[in-house]
């Protein structure tokens, strides 16, 4: 069987293996081009801390973004100075992988444990960063400023065959499961909280955020294939990228929450985050097409260079809108002498960045050690993101409070993490 072969650190690739590959490279551009957009990093810090798990034990500034009912449980002003959050991971390749391969030569073998840590579905890569600007919580009502989005990309699995294997004679390798958006978002949150109905046994409550949005960037990819095609005579290929971008917008939204206590210091959450969005995308709307063709590649062509035509073009679009992925939450939490130990439950409603509709499962405990040092623990399981590993730390003196918070993404170990995040605030409680 005649296949065209790739090595890594070994003899030089023939010109026609590296024509083919310009032929279908165009596509890993996608990746690249929706990370550069800030985007979302999910949650409060508090919460990253405790491993996500804070639908029922948010209060303050973090019931905004976890459950709006849970500010009727919050007693005195919480002002939030500045706070930030990154995270970054993708569905693939861990740190001790990434280290085995670095510098290395690569076998059949290697190459083969590589491609199979890429599911079926492709690579994707996900790349979250949060901002808070200021914010303020009296009572039951809160005001909050920041930015924040959400951001995904995903190459196809053939993409990487083709790269480490070559491509067999009369087979086609197809990479047209490749796609991907990212946006950047400002926004303006109005939260109120209140008492619903109460007796001497139990008492809900309910909350509501209501949003402004104001888009900063958004692109999404709207068209993308590509194949390469081996014959006894030549190697043909074909890339095709169309992408619809916008530089602002403007739209709104809402979340909904819902908080029980009963007696036994247990409160039982539940929160239903983006219930509307809608944002209107109209400011410099363009739609960019990548085309690459190849074809008559081998070797006896001595003109390469015309065996590949290119092109790029940009057009005008029209004005179009988007929404935010749904994502409801179910959270218990309960307070033991020092401890108050949480557990939430996580479904999304598509599969969509850090999104799925795959259950999560988020388990955290924070220990009130006294007023200035609260260590925090957590884990989740489950999700877009798979198995997660989280600690935090809060630190006060009189009314200032520091948050800090790391967490490992697809992993529990820090070798078998497939992504990190790490968030810091501070803010003002009276």
């Amino acid at each position: 069987m005649y296949r065209i072969k790739s090595e890594i650190h070994t003899a030089p690739r023939s010109r026609a293996f590296e024509a083919a590959i310009a032929a279908i490279g165009l596509a890993a551009l996608i990746l690249l081009l929706l990370l550069p957009a800030p985007v979302h990093a999910q949650g409060s810090i508090r919460a990253w801390g405790m491993g996500g798990a804070l639908t029922a034990s948010a209060r303050g500034l973090d019931a905004v973004e976890y459950n709006p009912a849970n500010l009727a449980l919050t007693r005195g002003t919480n002002v939030g100075l500045a706070g930030v959050a990154l995270d970054v991971n993708n569905n693939a390749l861990s740190l001790d992988r990434y280290n085995e391969i670095t510098g290395s030569y690569l076998n059949e073998s290697d190459k083969q444990r590589l491609l199979d840590d890429i599911p079926e579905a492709g690579f994707q890569l996900d790349a979250d960063v949060r901002a808070s600007a200021m914010g303020a919580q009296i009572g039951d009502f809160a005001v909050s400023f920041g930015a924040w989005g959400a951001g995904s990309g995903n190459l196809d699995r053939d993409y990487f065959e083709l790269v480490l294997f070559g491509n067999d004679l009369d087979e086609t390798i197809d990479f047209s499961n490749t796609h991907g958006e990212g946006y950047a978002l400002a926004t303006a949150a109005v939260s109120y909280g209140r008492k619903v109905y109460g007796n001497e046994s139990w008492s809900l409550f309910g909350g509501l955020n209501v949003r402004y949005f104001q888009g900063i960037y958004e692109m999404h990819v709207e068209d993308a294939y590509g194949s390469v095609t081996t014959t006894f005579d030549e190697i043909s290929g074909e890339a095709f990228v169309s992408t619809l971008s916008s530089r602002g917008g403007a739209g709104a939204g809402c979340d909904l929450g819902l908080s029980i206590q009963i007696p036994g210091s247990w409160t039982f959450g539940l929160a239903l985050d983006n219930a509307y969005t809608n944002i209107n995308w109209s400011t410099d709307v363009e739609n960019q097409q990548f085309r690459v063709d190849a074809a008559e590649i081998n070797l006896a062509n001595d003109d390469l260079d015309s065996a590949i035509s290119d092109a790029d073009t940009t057009l005008a679009g029209e004005a179009y809108s988007t929404s935010l992925p749904r994502t409801l939450r179910a959270g218990a939490a309960n307070r033991v002498g020092p401890f108050n130990v949480a557990a939430d439950y996580v479904q999304g409603f598509e599969t969509r960045g850090t999104s799925s509709t795959t259950p999560q499962v988020n388990l955290g405990a924070e220990w009130d050690l006294c007023n200035f040092f609260m260590p925090r623990m957590g884990m989740s399981l489950g999700g877009a993101q798979g198995r997660s590993l989280a600690g935090g730390l809060g630190l006060g003196l009189g009314p200032w409070k520091v948050d800090l918070a790391a967490m490992t993404r697809g992993g529990l170990s820090g070798g078998g993490t497939k992504g990190v995040g790490f968030a810091a605030g501070t803010s003002l409680k009276f």
